[in-house]
């Protein structure tokens, strides 16, 4: 497998799981009536992403048994 197609794997694992969380965590905080929903909804969605990203990709490299450095030299 590529190692373009794995990066694309992980961005949208991280993708579903950040919408989830977001939507989730600010509907608690603020609630849907606030005018702030979209914004919170906004904050928490980026900084899940680059939370679970990097442990995303590093799974399934390992999972596919593919070496990250040798993929991009090719």
């Amino acid at each position: 497998m590529n190692y373009n197609i794995v990066i694309v794997i992980s961005v949208v694992i991280c993708a579903i799981i950040s919408l989830f969380i977001s939507y989730y965590l600010a509907l608690f905080i603020v609630g849907e009536d606030s005018n702030f929903f979209k914004a919170v909804q906004l904050i928490i969605a980026i900084i899940s992403m680059t939370t679970f990203y990097a442990p995303t990709k590093h799974i399934i490299i390992k999972f596919m048994n593919l070496n990250e450095d040798e993929s991009e030299n090719k």
